[in-house]
């Protein structure tokens, strides 16, 4: 072991694409489909290959506020997962972790050091066919246009981070407007989790005065069976609080069977 310990070496890199190979296998070994949520986060964090006498053995990702995002070693080094994570921690004063519940090494490494545990969220990976579905009596479906644009910017509420959103969902044919008599009940967007891969992250926003009504349920299931229709998988999540998108996600069939976690390591 302390062979090991005293050879690592960490060495940050330009890109993701730098660590495909071992990414690849961090993904391959997860119990379960990556969040998009996380993802995001992801393609914008700072990339650190991990090296043992002159060998890539893992890799971390950073993002901001000191925060890890992904923590992977090759199965050959996994029983010395806790120690190098410690020594991760320790360089790079890393306060906290955002750890999915599926992802049982880097859980697992992160339970040791912690100080606090938050549940930040929840994720939906499965899903079961329900007999009963709320009725689509008088919905029309279409793809959003350009002319559509300023009404979602004006009903959105956090499905979109920032307007510039709305356009490129738009523009990639990957939102669905809902209505009713030709008026907006809601609408769905889909947006693939990794190029290459086959899960699709699924959101809903229902109208203020159509909630309540089966509406945000219909939508989802719609969403599912589009996915399911071009070969896709369909995962979806929501913040711990949500219960509102919680209970539509579960009215629909998915199943709240993971979480996200925040692990603090220090203030």
């Amino acid at each position: 072991m302390n062979v090991i310990m005293n050879h690592l070496l960490f060495e940050e890199l330009p890109s993701l694409n730098a660590i495909s190979d071992l990414r690849n296998q961090y993904l391959n070994k997860l119990l379960e489909a990556q969040e998009l949520y996380l993802e995001l986060f992801i393609r914008n964090s700072k990339v650190f290959v991990i090296k043992s006498q002159g060998r890539q053995i893992g890799y971390y990702l950073l993002g901001t506020d000191a925060t890890l995002l992904e923590y992977f070693v090759i199965s050959e080094y996994i029983d010395h997962s806790d120690e190098i994570l410690g020594e991760i921690l320790g360089r790079f004063s890393i306060r906290k972790a955002l750890c999915k519940s599926f992802d049982h090494t880097f859980l697992s490494c992160c339970i040791g050091f912690q100080k606090k545990v938050n549940v930040l969220g929840i994720h939906f990976r499965e899903k079961r066919d329900k007999d009963a579905r709320p009725s689509d009596e008088g919905l029309t479906v279409r793809l959003a246009t350009t002319d559509d644009e300023q009404h979602i910017i004006e009903i959105n509420e956090a499905v979109f981070e920032h307007d510039e959103e709305v356009r490129e969902y738009i523009q990639s044919g990957k939102i669905f407007l809902f209505e009713k008599k030709k008026n907006i009940v809601g609408f769905g967007i889909f947006s693939r989790v990794i190029e290459g891969r086959p899960e699709f992250d699924i959101g809903v926003l229902v109208e203020t005065k159509f909630r309540r009504q089966g509406y945000g349920e219909y939508i989802v299931r719609y969403l599912a069976d589009y996915c399911s229709q071009n070969g896709w998988r369909a995962i979806c999540g929501c913040a711990i609080e949500n219960t509102g998108s919680r209970k539509c996600l579960e009215n629909a069939g998915f199943i709240a069977q993971y979480r996200l976690l925040e692990f603090v390591f220090h203030s």
